[in-house]
């Protein structure tokens, strides 16, 4: 495989002058393995403005959404914690191709919160990666999976990952 980019022609950018920090939003994520071996995510959305909190919770043979809350701890319009009831309509979601779309149809546009849909997204994206190789019978986010050899590990997660980046595009394949 060729290599996109080496330290040396990074180090030979130029640099950005910075004059200061305006802001910043932060976006973490959280997931853990439940008592009844479901997936639960916890995650968090903050800037100067929002503290945004989405919990999902998802049934990892079906890659099911079977529970999904959010919570606006902090915003910026009285309004903004109505729009913490459409996390409920991830319910019933599976992890799997197409689900951006309806997530974005879901909580995006003018009904919806561009914020939630962005920590909704990550969050999901998130839970497919944890996801990888529980078919296989390694579990949530198994040890055993990852101290694979980068071959094996690849040849596993090929199908799920076909054309979601360059390692996996199709004529590098």
């Amino acid at each position: 495989m060729e290599e996109i980019g080496t330290n040396e022609s990074i180090a030979k950018m130029d640099r950005i002058p910075v004059k200061r920090l305006v802001s910043k939003r932060d976006i973490g994520i959280e997931a853990f393995e439940l008592e009844n071996g479901n997936l639960m995510l916890e995650a968090t959305l903050l800037d100067p403005y929002h503290l945004i909190r989405l919990n999902i919770h998802i049934e990892p043979g079906t890659k099911t959404i079977v529970n999904s809350k959010s919570e606006f701890a902090s915003h910026p319009h009285a309004a903004c914690p109505m729009v913490a009831v459409k996390a409920q309509s991830l319910i019933g979601l599976k992890v799997e191709r197409g689900i951006t779309r309806q997530i974005m149809q879901k909580i995006g546009g003018s009904e919806g919160c561009v914020h939630l849909r962005e920590l909704a997204l990550e969050t999901i994206n998130f839970a497919a990666t944890t996801l990888i190789g529980y078919d296989e019978g390694f579990g949530l986010m198994s040890r055993d999976f990852n101290i694979l050899d980068e071959k094996q590990r690849f040849e596993i997660s090929r199908h799920l990952l076909n054309n979601t980046c360059f390692i996996y595009k199709d004529n590098l394949v």
